[in-house]
């Protein structure tokens, strides 16, 4: 295919500008070793430019190649992938701007392909054995990953060339958390990240200012955070507001929450399900501080000022209609700028005061087909996507689209931050071949099924995952 024609040189120029500042020389040890010397003037700093494609050979050229990323579809979540064209709107905007410098950097075309069934239309191609269809796939999340790896579906990025998973642009968490022994199948960089997000919770700003209540950021910056300190805003904060005598939605609660956001609490307690390091794989399923965890989750439930729901995002419709201080919250941003009310932002609380936040983040996971023709074609070109993201849609999607447009308050913005730099993956969430780990089923278990406990239930599910996991670790190593 053609390469893409830019449309003006100006344009191009525009694009390029991006300086950071660079460091001044000193000479006071010389000086003070030459007592006969004159000190020179002082240097003035030469401004620098970051080069964020420095480790693209000169010259790189695919001759027009169309890469073909795969992803879902949905009305909402938008990768911003392949823009049309410029529309005003910042996230499009910036990725459009990205792929015109990728495309005129290295000859190539950026397209996406939506799909509702992307998933089994990319294995079906991967099993026919075609190499160019597809060249990445982004994934929705959460989701069952486990059988691209013992299907063979999808390639290692570690022998992929031409990227570094060392740079900034790629999620480091992710990287250590997809690391399985020598083999990792899947990644996150800023091509697939910005648009995704952590989990954490919102609480209503004009309900706590109507219950005289002060704004928890102070606690949250002071490293005071914690579950109890969250639940003394939530004690007495039921109300019957429509008098009828009976709790439902259109009461007013402390804090409105789903299994899938009341599981949060754990992951965002530090106790990840599972992990894989050099020796292999390990379970985190019971100890005494999950104990006391899941008997706090199982709280809530039979708590007067929770309205807990199991269908779907009703909790959402609650904290949507004011007649909730706090909610969990995990979907796009974009749709809390039609709140009617102030709110603010929140990380998960800490467990004890001691504790450090912990952040648990899902999203952004992409793969390659293990069918690819040039290792090196699609790894440079992921580099430079990610590169570029990482110059234009991160501050983009950060500074002008989430801190501009939908958080409301200084303080807001500062966790968000907090939150953006402690965010970390998880393994189990998404790579589950048991199917008893993957998304939130080993915490959410505990608050459908309250006579549940992790004694017993970690015992009932200990032999599938040793022989699921067992299974996919000797496909990995080609025993299987």
């Amino acid at each position: 295919m053609k390469k893409r024609t830019l449309i003006s040189a100006f344009l191009l120029l525009a694009l390029l500008c991006s300086c950071a500042s660079g460091g001044a020389e000193g000479n006071g040890d010389e000086a003070a070793a030459s007592p006969t010397s004159t000190p020179s003037a002082e240097t003035v700093p030469e401004e620098t430019e970051f080069n964020w494609y420095a480790g693209i050979p000169e010259g790189t050229d695919f001759g027009g190649y169309t890469f073909s990323v795969v992803r879902y579809q949905d009305n909402t979540w938008n990768m911003y992938i392949a823009p049309e064209e410029m529309t005003g709107e910042v996230l499009n905007d910036a990725a459009y701007r990205r792929n015109l410098e990728a495309e005129d950097l290295v000859n190539i075309r950026v397209e996406e392909i939506c799909d509702g069934s992307y998933e089994s239309n990319f294995k079906q191609v991967v099993k026919a054995g075609e190499s160019e269809t597809y060249d990445l796939i982004g994934f929705w999340s959460p989701g069952e990953r486990a059988s691209y790896i013992t299907g063979n579906f999808v390639y290692d990025w570690q022998d992929l060339e031409g990227l570094d998973l060392t740079a900034r642009w790629y999620n480091q968490s992710a990287n250590e958390a997809y690391h399985l022994g020598s083999k990792q199948y899947f990644a996150v960089s800023d091509l697939t990240f910005p648009v995704q997000q952590h989990f954490r919770i919102l609480f209503n700003k004009d309900l706590m200012s109507s219950m005289g209540l002060e704004f928890p950021y102070e606690s949250v910056f002071n490293g005071e955070w914690t579950f109890e300190r969250m639940m003394g805003y939530v004690k007495d904060a039921y109300a019957d507001l429509n008098g009828n005598g009976s709790a439902d939605k259109d009461d007013r609660y402390g804090i409105a929450l789903n299994p899938a956001y009341t599981a949060g609490f754990g992951f965002n307690f530090g106790e990840l399900p599972m992990s894989w390091d050099e020796e292999g794989y390990h379970f985190n399923l019971l100890s005494d501080r999950i104990v006391r965890i899941v008997d706090l989750m199982q709280a809530f439930p039979t708590n007067p000022d929770t309205f807990f729901t199991t269908s779907g995002n009703d909790h959402y419709k609650v904290f949507e209609a004011g007649n909730a201080l706090f909610e969990g919250y995990g979907s796009d941003p974009v749709l809390l700028r039609n709140l009617e009310f102030d709110f603010g932002y929140l990380p998960y609380p800490k467990l004890d005061e001691t504790d450090d936040y912990t952040i648990w983040t899902v999203g952004g996971m992409m793969a390659v087909p293990i069918t690819l023709s040039d290792p090196l074609r699609t790894g440079t070109i992921i580099e430079v996507l990610s590169a570029g993201s990482d110059k234009y849609v991160e501050d983009a999607f950060i500074e002008q689209y989430v801190e501009g447009k939908v958080l409301r308050d200084e303080e807001s913005r500062n966790v968000y931050r907090l939150m953006r730099e402690k965010a970390i993956y998880d393994l189990s969430y998404n790579v589950d071949p048991s199917g008893t780990l993957g998304e939130y089923k080993y915490f959410s278990k505990f608050v459908t099924d309250l006579s549940t406990n992790p004694a017993s239930y970690s015992q009932s599910i200990m032999k599938v995952l040793n022989k699921t996991y067992e299974k996919m670790l000797k496909q990995m190593e080609g025993e299987g």
